[in-house]
Formats: C-alpha cells, sequence, structure tokens
C-alpha cells in the first residue's frame, strides 16, 4: 500500500467499540473524508512512537510529525477537533477571535439552552457567596502552561477575599505530600474547604469558578457563572483569563457573568469544531486536513 494514503489510527479501543456500535460517527466521518485511503488501525499504546510509515491519528497522545495529528472530543458529543498537537491551549481556537458572523441568534440560543440544561439538569440558580475550585492534578507543580501551581492559586483566590469549596478530581491520584499542603491551606484559613459535593451542585449555587483549566469552568459559564482560569486553555474567551490578562483583570472579569456565551457556544462548537452529526461533517474533515496540509485532493 501507498503510504502516502495510509491512516495509522492509534484510538482507544472503546472509540472503536462505539464506533462498530453506531455510537460514534467521528470515524465514519473520517472514512467519508478520505476515499481511496486505507485506515489501519493500531494499537493506542503504538500511538507513543507512532512506527509505522504513512499518517497518523493519535487520540489525547501527542503527534510526533507533519504527518500526525490528534483527536480530541471537543469537551461534548458530537463535536471533536482534529490538532497538530494534544494541547488543548494551543488548538488553533484558543488563538482565534470569536466573531458574530453567521451566527443564526434563535438557533445558538436554543444551543445554549440545551447545554445549559445538560450541565444544570433542572438545578435552580442561586448565588451563595462562595468560589466553586475543582482542582485537577499535581497540586505543588508550576507548568509550562500555568501562570501558577495549583496550590498558589488556592492562595491567591483567596487573598481575593473570596470563601472557596474546592473538589478534588475524581481521576487523580494525590501524593501525601498533596494533602498536606491541602489539610495546611485549610489549617490557616477556614474560608478554604474541601467538599465532596456534585459539580453541578456546586456551579448552581456559587458566585463564580476558579480553575486552572477544567472543564468544569466551561460548564459554570454555559450556566451563567462568571470563571477565573490561571492556566491556558481553549474556551478562555469569556472567562477572565491569569495568562492572558493578569491577575486582578481576570477576577475584575471572572467575577461578572459571561457575556453573549449563546453566541459563543455557537462560534466555538458550531464553526470551530467539528459536528460528526452535520451533513457536511466529512467535507468539513477533509477541508480541514487539507488546511493541515495532507494530499486529500
Amino acid at each position: 500500500m501507498a503510504a502516502e494514503r495510509v491512516l495509522n489510527l492509534y484510538l482507544p479501543a472503546h472509540l472503536r467499540a462505539d464506533h462498530d456500535a453506531g455510537k460514534l460517527n467521528i470515524l465514519s466521518r473520517l472514512i467519508e473524508a478520505l476515499p481511496g485511503w486505507t485506515l489501519v488501525d493500531r494499537p493506542e499504546a503504538e500511538g507513543a512512537s507512532q512506527p509505522h510509515p504513512g499518517h497518523a491519528l493519535t487520540h489525547m497522545q501527542e503527534p510526533l510529525s507533519a504527518r500526525a495529528l490528534c483527536l480530541r472530543r471537543a469537551y461534548y458529543y458530537p463535536f471533536w477537533r482534529i490538532e497538530p498537537t494534544n494541547e488543548r491551549w494551543n488548538f488553533a481556537v484558543a488563538r482565534a477571535q470569536p466573531g458574530q458572523a453567521g451566527i443564526p441568534p434563535q438557533r445558538a440560543r436554543g444551543f445554549h439552552q440545551r447545554l445549559r440544561e445538560r450541565v444544570l439538569a433542572g438545578r435552580k440558580i442561586t448565588q451563595e457567596g462562595f468560589v466553586f475550585m475543582p482542582l485537577q492534578g499535581r497540586l505543588l507543580d508550576h507548568r509550562s502552561f500555568q501562570s501558577m501551581s495549583p496550590l498558589a492559586m488556592i492562595r491567591a483566590t483567596l487573598a481575593q477575599g473570596a470563601e472557596v469549596r474546592a473538589t478534588l478530581h475524581p481521576g487523580e491520584s494525590y501524593s501525601a505530600a498533596e494533602r498536606a499542603a491541602l489539610a495546611a491551606v485549610q489549617a490557616e484559613d477556614d474560608r478554604f474547604r474541601l467538599v465532596q459535593d456534585p459539580a453541578a451542585d456546586l456551579i448552581s449555587r456559587c458566585d463564580y469558578c476558579v480553575s486552572q483549566n477544567s472543564s468544569v469552568a466551561l460548564q459554570a459559564m454555559i450556566a451563567g457563572k462568571g470563571a477565573v482560569l490561571f492556566a491556558g486553555i481553549d474556551f478562555h474567551h469569556p472567562a477572565g483569563s491569569v495568562p492572558r490578562d493578569g491577575l486582578a483583570a481576570a477576577f475584575a472579569k471572572g467575577r461578572q457573568a459571561p457575556q453573549r456565551m449563546a453566541e459563543y457556544l455557537w462560534w466555538f462548537f458550531k464553526q470551530q469544531a467539528i459536528d460528526a452529526q452535520a451533513e457536511d461533517a466529512a467535507a468539513r474533515v477533509r477541508a480541514h486536513l487539507g488546511w493541515l496540509g495532507w494530499p486529500v485532493e
């Protein structure tokens, strides 16, 4: 087979299983977009080295060459992104400026309302005088895409006068040093509390959300709550962003409800991502791959 038109798929078993069961249509759109190509399923673990000739598609693994791209869900099905990096803060949409062109106002409002109902599931919106902080991983580390470590973020937020209710990420494993650091903050300042409430409950009741770059902050903005982000991410535009704005300006913006979220969500999902259920999905995939330099003509 000619390597030029071979696509090696280093995808997790659950994506393949969902595709085979008819529950996932992004792979069908990809097949439609690449007529004449040979698609080869490879073990996901090989995506770390991508040893086979031809082009490659990984899932949440960093691509290693111009012939490799990363497939990531854009937070909600059926929306996807195909990018030359796995780093959401370096996605093309993160650098783009939201626009209003081509956005149908009524449909955008309906789309926003459906996402809002999905986030809140019937919960009533209140403001009960606290900040919701969904913590992620590596609490003591200041990584390159962050403005400061998560532990420093906690202290910076408390310095704003906020009462903070934080949650730990269920998929993370926290070290003894991390847990000791959190306990020390709680001992120093009783305005900081670790809680186990469901995220949707905390979103519905908080004043605003503070996070490094958790997708929970996007959910909070969909629900009408402001957000402050301490790290880079692709949905930073309606939030206060410490890397982009500086600390004071980020909190000034993030304390407020986000503006024009219906239009923003339509732009972010419908215009900037691939809607795998749309009639033109295969054409959009093909055009996107061509824009990224793949030989699709």
